[in-house]
């Protein structure tokens, strides 16, 4: 019996026959360089999925004109001289067995000045509510003549991205850029033949994909990416993405990619975070694909074969979009083909991919540190080192990640956990409110511990002895970091408490509770505090979450707000009474906060270097990954330990 039946059913898109249901969804990669030419990193990234046996390939955002340039990394497809490096990209894809389309974009009013070097354009001049982390200017807004200039632009990019290989083009009408603007009713207030009605605001989205059929020909497939709803006030709701939908369909468009969201939306974001459930744009999607009668590609935290196989087997879509899924396993279409499904790693939403990118870093995955390092580390993944002795002491992030690599390497791998069980900070992580996710990550890499057998020794805190008679040839220590204590004035009065501990049920506060620590963990607690009923205060020397990732820090200053979370920012605690707590907060005179029962102490982490150094020797070889060396997040741990398995040879 074949696994996941429709899931791999070959289906047409225009006369494009495609092997199965998925599609990698277009997502930016940033591996364009600064001038927007295509790299060869950027094909090995595109081909590394195509290898993985994923049915079509949307390669990003490409822009059609400056005038529409988001971020210095755009890839560009407005002039010829582009069209060989898009060339290298589609001949990477298809030499390795996939199929491929072109998004073609333009940003209109979320194009950035400083990147186009232009006024940003729009349907009408109403600024965006979200460019520039909130530092908005209203659009100019685009004449008849310059509407026929921008549709022209499409058709040659279409024309260049025909010439340069690809099998098709995207139109990327969703996410709230030049396309969507003039289908939102919020962003498009124009009384001309481009607004007034959904039809009239369709109308330059079918006059692109007419253009496109015109300069390319009838055979050549037009997919169109849109949104069954904005999610925000006035914008585009599933009602008007129908009437869309039917209009494109008209038009000649061969398939819709359902999406949702623009940059301002709440809470369901354009890269929803690991609080918003899986599946969530299934509805939007199936409402859709009832009013036309091409195929319909669904989004949405699609993350597992079993529900993307029941959407298409539902009828509720055609086919599935999938992108950080496999941005974080390549090989999740051949993996759940070939029935192990269980192999696949997981994403846990936890949108390292999006902060990477907004800090110009380049597309980075906690998960899988080697996504856009194809190339760089090609060397070293096709290697095929002699079997050695490996001990990882530590079985966090970190230490699984580096048992787990090394395992599947060929290393004979012994791995040491002081605790009665494997996860480390991976088993409190998934405690707090909404966090379950990161459950997956953590059953995933008990799994692979299982399968590759990895020898296991928990509740063993090993001596040096121990370790020596074990000869490795290389050692791995990753014990994690310890808790900071505070070190307050009169801390011995307060009823203390650990965040940590407190997620990990093995203290319970009572009454009123301060939370001192604007961290991650300080954050998680005084919502999972609040959740239980207590009433929370929140303090932080700084601002609160700034290492966390922008998802994750709208969600949570929108969540303790509602929840009724006091919080004082930049604020230092100077004195802890038995029932009050002091502080100063920056520029303003000290205050007195009373009533309090519980005092909970997020304040942080400090290194176990000292601690670490005791098994210093034993091995010719000895790395030592993630928070041993102070706090760290999931993504550096992983990364490390993964980077510390790579260099075992």
């Amino acid at each position: 019996m074949q696994n996941y039946p429709n899931l791999f059913k070959e289906i047409k898109i225009g006369q494009l026959p495609l092997p199965n249901r998925i599609c990698f969804a277009a997502s930016s990669s940033e591996l364009a360089d600064s001038h927007g030419f295509a790299s060869e990193t950027m094909a090995e990234y595109y081909a590394t999925r195509a290898r993985g046996e994923v049915g079509l390939i949307v390669v990003e955002a490409t822009y059609v004109e400056m005038e529409g340039r988001r971020l210095p990394h755009n890839a560009m497809l407005h002039e010829d001289r582009y069209i060989p490096g898009m060339a290298g990209v589609a001949q990477a894809i298809h030499e390795a067995g996939g199929r491929v389309a072109l998004q073609l974009n333009h940003g209109g009013r979320e194009a950035v000045a400083t990147v186009s070097g232009s006024v940003p354009l729009g349907p009408s001049p109403i600024a965006s509510p979200f460019t520039g982390g909130g530092q908005t200017s209203s659009p100019r807004e685009l004449t008849t003549t310059e509407i026929a200039r921008i549709v022209q632009r499409f058709g040659d990019a279409a024309e260049r991205a025909q010439r340069a290989g690809f099998d098709a083009v995207e139109v990327h009408g969703s996410h709230g850029y030049l396309v969507a603007q003039f289908l939102s009713p919020e962003a498009n207030q124009r009384q001309d033949d481009y607004g007034r009605d959904q039809q009239g605001r369709a109308r330059f989205a079918c006059e692109i994909i007419a253009e496109i059929k015109r300069r390319c020909g009838s055979d050549f497939p037009v997919i169109l990416r849109m949104n069954s709803s904005d999610h925000y006030p006035g914008g585009t709701d599933v009602s008007l993405a129908c009437i869309t939908a039917k209009c494109a369909e008209i038009a000649g468009a061969d398939a819709l990619s359902v999406s949702a969201g623009i940059h301002a939306s709440r809470p369901y974001m354009i890269v929803p975070g690991m609080m918003i459930p899986n599946g969530w744009n299934r509805e939007g999607a199936a409402e859709i694909a009832r009013h036309v009668s091409i195929p319909v590609m669904a989004t949405g935290r699609i993350t597992a074969p079993e529900m993307a196989d029941e959407i298409i087997g539902n009828g509720e879509a055609d086919m599935v979009c999938i992108s950080r899924a496999l941005i974080a396993d390549p090989e999740f279409p051949r993996k759940a083909r070939e029935g192990r499904a269980a192999e696949i790693t997981p994403c846990i939403a936890c949108n390292e991919c999006v902060a990477s990118i907004h800090r110009h870093e380049g597309l980075a995955c906690t998960v899988n540190p080697g996504v856009t390092r194809e190339l760089e580390l090609a060397s070293m993944l096709n290697a095929r080192p002699s079997p050695r002795r490996v001990v990882v002491i530590g079985a966090g992030a970190g230490g699984l990640a580096a048992a787990v690599s090394a395992a599947r390497r060929g290393h004979a791998v012994t791995l040491f956990e002081r605790a009665s069980a494997i996860g480390g900070q991976l088993d409190l992580a998934h405690k707090p409110p909404l966090r379950e996710p990161i459950a997956d990550l953590l059953a995933y890499y008990r799994r692979e511990i299982d399968r590759l057998g990895v020898v296991t020794r928990t509740g063993a805190d090993p001596t040096r002895g121990e370790i020596a008679a074990l000869a490795p040839d290389s050692l791995i220590i990753a014990i994690g970091a310890r808790s900071r204590d505070p070190d307050i004035p009169g801390i011995e009065r307060a009823q203390l408490r650990t965040g940590w501990k407190l997620l990990a049920g093995m203290e319970m506060a009572t009454g009123v509770c301060a939370v001192l620590g604007g961290g991650l963990v300080g954050v998680e607690t005084a919502d999972h505090l609040a959740h239980l009923g207590h009433k929370v205060v929140l303090i932080a020397r700084s601002g609160i979450l700034k290492k966390a990732v922008h998802v994750d820090a709208i969600h949570y200053r929108d969540t303790l707000n509602a929840e009724g979370v006091e919080v004082f920012e930049h604020s230092a605690v100077e004195e802890i009474g038995p029932d009050w707590i002091r502080i100063v907060p920056k520029d303003r005179l000290p205050r007195i906060i009373a009533g309090i029962d519980t005092v909970v102490s997020c304040i942080g982490y400090e290194n176990r270097m000292e601690d670490a150094q005791r098994w210093e020797g034993l091995a010719p070889l000895t790395h030592f990954v993630g928070d041993v060396k102070g706090s760290a997040k999931f993504f550096d741990s992983i990364r490390e330990g993964t980077m510390a398995a790579l260099a075992i040879v």
